[in-house]
């Protein structure tokens, strides 16, 4: 009777001892997702993810990955969408902050600490956005340097050579004591190609453009500020631009460019918004007026083709016009408004042709599709202007100066007035009061 008994009480004890151990393997043997993107440690303080906020976003968005026994030590800390890293901001080991990179693109969301992955669930959806860098430059001086150190005293138009190295105009004035210079960025460097200072030849360089085979640089000066050159060249040797000469000492050259065909030479008269051609013996033609209203070019510009002239005019009529071209010919035909008002009227609104209002359009370039570019010098704005003349806002706040970069729409420029897309397709704009040049891009 007693061995019975013995053999019952056994037989539930190892029972309950099965049904134990059946339950704890169950326990091991448990994946680390479960549901979404809940996780379950194989240890007490083993990390667990649960979720992560934003689901989308684009380049330098801030996301918030949630969950426990993060850790807060940033160096153990991966964090990757995409299979693109991510910067680790902060952790206090249960809040993850990191930045979105630069065209991450959409795909998994995965963190990593001490080498071991946890995989979200929910991927991430990335969003191209256009958004505004500063590109060098700090606090207003004319010093020479890397991109970090240089300081700028006021860029007011810049181009790219097709050796990727970007030219640009100081400001000056009508008196020496501005700084006025042809200074050039390149490897990270920033060195003054001419200074006024140095040169009795200019004083306030307005524009500048490059023959077709680049080895002859045309510069305007506008020697109403003095100096006795109103428009020059200066001939690549040995890799650099040297020997400024004079061609003409016509007073007021604000705006120059050569036609990418026939490579002929232009320029623009600020008073009286006269266009000239560069004759073989350094005199200029005069070719026509924009209209009767005393227009201030600002800028000219030629169309890839050659065909087509854009005219950007300030004071007297802040509208941007549009000029066709016969290469065969050599001559141009009738002027025709493409945005603005044609008239010595102010504004930032947006709409098509002459209902769109600009305040100082300076510097413009054309995109792959045809738009154009325009620094809206006094709207503290990049404008954009379609094929059929529809203007928008591309960057900045219109009617708004400052500096703050981040978001087109919400950073800010004080009076930018030089603009062109660069080798990358970036759009960099010389933001001549804040003594930067910004870059624009898509990403």
């Amino acid at each position: 009777m007693i061995t019975i008994c013995f053999s019952k009480i056994s037989g539930i004890r190892n029972l309950h001892i099965g049904i134990f151990f059946c339950f704890a393997m169950g326990l091991l043997s448990c994946t680390k997702e479960i549901g979404g993107d809940m996780t379950y440690p194989e240890k007490a303080n083993e990390p667990q993810i649960t979720q992560y906020t934003p689901i989308s976003g684009g380049s330098s968005t801030e996301i918030s990955l949630y969950g426990s026994n993060f850790g807060t030590d940033l160096a153990k800390i991966k964090v990757t969408i995409n299979e693109k890293e991510a910067s680790v901001l902060s952790s206090n080991g249960r809040v993850i902050t990191a930045r979105i990179p630069q065209n991450a693109g959409s795909g998994k969301v995965k963190l990593a600490i001490n080498g071991v992955a946890y995989t979200y669930k929910q991927n991430f959806e990335y969003g191209y956005q256009t958004v505004v860098y500063t590109y060098l430059g700090s606090t207003k001086d004319n010093v020479d340097g890397d991109y970090v150190q240089a300081k700028l005293s006021g860029p007011r138009y810049l181009k790219w050579s097709k050796d990727n190295m970007l030219y640009f105009v100081e400001e000056g004035a009508s008196s020496r004591d501005n700084f006025a210079a042809l200074r050039v960025a390149a490897n990270n460097q920033v060195s003054t190609l001419l200074n006024a200072s140095e040169n009795p030849l200019f004083e306030r360089l307005r524009a500048f453009d490059f023959s077709i085979d680049q080895n002859t640089l045309y510069l305007s000066n506008d020697n109403n500020a003095n100096g006795s050159m109103g428009f020059g060249k200066m001939i690549k040797s040995s890799g650099k631009y040297s020997n400024l000469t004079a061609l003409s000492a016509t007073a007021g050259l604000t705006a120059v460019t050569t036609n990418p065909v026939t490579d002929e030479v232009f320029v623009g008269i600020y008073s009286g918004g006269k266009i000239c051609r560069l004759k073989s013996d350094g005199t200029l033609e005069q070719l026509f007026a924009v209209n009767s209203k005393n227009v201030n070019i600002m800028d000219i510009i030629f169309s890839p083709d050659g065909q087509t002239m854009f005219i950007s005019g300030a004071y007297n009529a802040h509208s941007v016009y549009r000029v066709p071209y016969d290469l065969a010919a050599k001559r141009f035909g009738a002027v025709h408004v493409l945005a603005g008002p044609n008239a010595n009227t102010t504004g930032n609104a947006i709409g098509n042709g002459e209902s769109a209002r600009f305040n100082t359009p300076a510097q413009m370039d054309l995109d792959q599709d045809g738009n154009l570019y325009v620094a809206d010098r006094k709207n503290h704005c990049v404008r954009k202007i379609t094929t059929n003349g529809t203007v928008t806002t591309y960057a900045g706040i219109a009617g708004t100066s400052g500096l703050q970069n981040g978001n087109a729409l919400t950073a800010k420029f004080y009076e930018p007035e030089g603009l062109q897309f660069g080798p990358d397709g970036a759009l960099y704009v010389a933001d001549t009061w804040n003594h930067v040049i910004r870059k624009i891009v898509i990403e």
